[in-house]
This record gives C-alpha cells, sequence and structure tokens, in this order.
C-alpha cells in the first residue's frame, strides 16, 4: 500500500491513497484506484495520520470516512469503546443510538460534514427530556472527540456549543423535593401495598427501607440477603430480563451493605415462605434464578412468560405501581421517589448525611448533599441551636 501527501495550502494537506486496481465494469479495464482526502494540520501530523491510514489499510480496517455517516460511526464507535463502558452504560448508550440519534436528520448526515449549528438545531428540535438530552450529548460529545483523534475531523463540533444541554444539580433537587411523600403518606402506600401481597409488600417495603435503586431491588439474590443479622448486600443489578436475564455490577461499580428494619425484615420472610410454596406447587415449571423478586401468576402478561422470571422493570411504573399509588390515594411520584422518600426521611430524622450517602450507593457524599440539598438547612439551625446551647448553657 502506497500514499502521498501533497500540501495544499497552510495547514491544509491532501493525502493520497493508492488502493491498488479495480476493474473498470464498462470496459473491463483494469485502472488504479485512488483516495483523496483532506487534512488540517502541520506537516509532522499529516505524516502520522498518513502512516495510521496504510496500517489500517495493511490490517484490513480502513473506513473510508467520506461516505461515513455520523449514524454509522456512532455504531462503530460503541461497539469499539464497549469495554470501556460498564454493560448497563453500553446498553443504554446503544439504545439512545438506534433509537434517536442514528434515525434523526443529523445521524443521517456524513460525519465530515457535521458542525456546531447542527447539534444546536438537534437538542433545540428534540423532544426528550433535559436529562436524557443530556446523555445524548455527552454521547455525541465522546463519539466526536474520538473521530477527532482518529483524524476523521480536524475539529470536535460538540466543543463550545452555545446552546446545549446542561445536566444541573438543581434539578435533581427539585425531583427529589417534587417526587418525595410524607411519612404519613408512605405509611399509606405500604398499607396498599401490603393488601396486595406478599410480593408486592416486601418489594416496595425494602424499596422505601433501603433507598435501592430499582435495577438493584430486581436483580436481588436471596444469597445477598442474610435475614437473622438484617443486613442485605447491594452488588449487582438487574440489566435485562426475561428467559436470559443479564445481571451487572451497581451504577456506581461498587457493592454496598445495608442494614434492613425489623419490619421490612418480616415482610421478607413472609415472602420467602410464599415463594417456596409457588415454587413447590409449580416444581416442574418454576424458573428459579435465586430473585428476590420474581414474577408470579398476575404478572404474567406476555406469552412464553414463566413463573420465576425477573420482574419487568420497564413496567412496574405505569401498571402495579400505578395502581397501589392510586389505591393508597396519596400523591402520584414516580417509582424513583420512593429513593428520594428514604433519604428525605432519613436526613429529616437526623441521620448523617454520609451515613445516607453510604446507604443510597452515591459515589460522593457532595451529590447527596446537592441532591438533598431542601431538606439541609433545617439541620444547619438546630446544629446552631444545639451548639449555641452547649457553649452558653
Amino acid at each position: 500500500m502506497r500514499g502521498a501527501l501533497k500540501q495544499r495550502s497552510k495547514g491544509s494537506w491532501s493525502i493520497i491513497l493508492d488502493l491498488g486496481y479495480v476493474t473498470d465494469p464498462d470496459t473491463g479495464l483494469q485502472k488504479r484506484k485512488q483516495k483523496w482526502s483532506t487534512f488540517h494540520g502541520n506537516k509532522k501530523q499529516a505524516e502520522d495520520h498518513l502512516a495510521d491510514l496504510l496500517k489500517l489499510l495493511k490490517d484490513g480496517d480502513y473506513v473510508d470516512t467520506s461516505t461515513l455517516t455520523l449514524g454509522q460511526w456512532l455504531t462503530e464507535w460503541l461497539k469499539a469503546s464497549a469495554k470501556t463502558f460498564r454493560p448497563s452504560t453500553y446498553e443504554r448508550y446503544r439504545g439512545i443510538i438506534d433509537r434517536d440519534l442514528a434515525p434523526s436528520a443529523i445521524g443521517k448526515m456524513l460525519l465530515q460534514q457535521i458542525r456546531p449549528t447542527h447539534l444546536e438545531q438537534y437538542y433545540a428540535g428534540a423532544a426528550q427530556a433535559a436529562t436524557t438530552l443530556t446523555l445524548h450529548h455527552t454521547i455525541l460529545f465522546q463519539a466526536l472527540r474520538k473521530a477527532t483523534k482518529d483524524r476523521h475531523l480536524s475539529r470536535n463540533p460538540a466543543i463550545d456549543l452555545d446552546h446545549k444541554p446542561r445536566r444541573a444539580r438543581q434539578k435533581h433537587s427539585e425531583d427529589a423535593q417534587q417526587h418525595c411523600w410524607t411519612a404519613i403518606e408512605a405509611r399509606a402506600f405500604l398499607l396498599a401495598a401490603q393488601a396486595a401481597g406478599p410480593r408486592q409488600a416486601a418489594f416496595y417495603g425494602l424499596g422505601l427501607d433501603s433507598g435501592a435503586r430499582k435495577g438493584e431491588l430486581c436483580g436481588l439474590k436471596w444469597a445477598n440477603l442474610d435475614l437473622d443479622a438484617g443486613k442485605m448486600r447491594i452488588v449487582e443489578q438487574l440489566l435485562k430480563p426475561g428467559p436470559d436475564p443479564v445481571f451487572g455490577p451497581t451504577k456506581t461499580g461498587l457493592p454496598r451493605t445495608v442494614s434492613l428494619s425489623a419490619e421490612t425484615i418480616a415482610l421478607l420472610r413472609v415472602l420467602r415462605k410464599h415463594q417456596r410454596e409457588l415454587m413447590m406447587a409449580n416444581r416442574t415449571t418454576y424458573q428459579d434464578f435465586d430473585l428476590v423478586f420474581a414474577k408470579e401468576y398476575p404478572d404474567l402478561q406476555r406469552q412464553g412468560e414463566m413463573l420465576g422470571y425477573p420482574l419487568q422493570m420497564n413496567n412496574l411504573g405505569q401498571r402495579e405501581y400505578a395502581q397501589l399509588v392510586k389505591a393508597a390515594g396519596v400523591k402520584p411520584i414516580k417509582f424513583h421517589g420512593l429513593r428520594h422518600t428514604c433519604a428525605t426521611l432519613l436526613l429529616r430524622g437526623r441521620i448523617p448525611v454520609h451515613v445516607v450517602s453510604e446507604r443510597l450507593g452515591h459515589s460522593k457524599v457532595s451529590m447527596t448533599m446537592e441532591i438533598y440539598a431542601h431538606v439541609l438547612p433545617d439541620m444547619q439551625e438546630e446544629a446552631a441551636t444545639t451548639l449555641g446551647a452547649i457553649l452558653h448553657g
């Protein structure tokens, strides 16, 4: 394989790749095929880029980026970067690329034609929520940065945008205030869950008690519960339900141990007895994945589903959970509000912030303080009163 450089202007180079001979379909004659592309940089950078392209050609990995769309590049980038992401992150990124970015107008544009204004127009016209749109920007920024690093682009168009989605902690704090119950509302909801059955009572009781994420609850196994000691070890989460469930690490990648109340332990003991009876009555058909929360007869909504399958995470909020909220007569909050309620009630109960942060599995205590900042002023006032009494009597 051969290549050449030709300077077009200061800082601009033409790179010519010799791709060998091809047969002209009209004449049947052999003719030399060349690929021309433009590179921006100094001569040393252009020579290095040419060397990289020649190596790709030699190894059979060369991709003609002049015909590569942004959507195609996003797919290739994600596939090549799969090992650098947690499984849950990879699946979420893949869903966003396949469902939103690749089919969009900018997804069909050529990679080398993407400009900052195109990204700004995409963000302005997107219908997704601000938090989701922030993920879109994260994906685009990382993929375009890689394209720039590989010299497919001279500059990352996702840098220095005039208008881009911003993920502010204030938004999380507002969500925590809006999607949170009082202690009275939480008790009413638990009574409705207990009336629905042993699985619902334990599932939602544990959610409010532990503050665990939905995927962590759905992926919890009996092997990670010590009912005698009152401990739950959260080591993984459910990524994909179905006959061949996929489990992965927690959001932060770190396991944690949570102490549970006696009332929650009692609900889990009732569930374990109920589940064992269900397994014995259906010993030939029950699919045992050692899951604490698994599908029972009322949960079998689709053809082919079987007892013991993991709960359908995406449908919990729209079906069962929404019905229980209505039955309890409490303010509707999203499922993640169980986690907000747990944290808020603990902080109002004067539990130290670092203890609440550890229980929730936040990577930093500062994250807990920012999300639940609305609870902390009351604690500061009490701290000042307490210290004043100690110092001044």
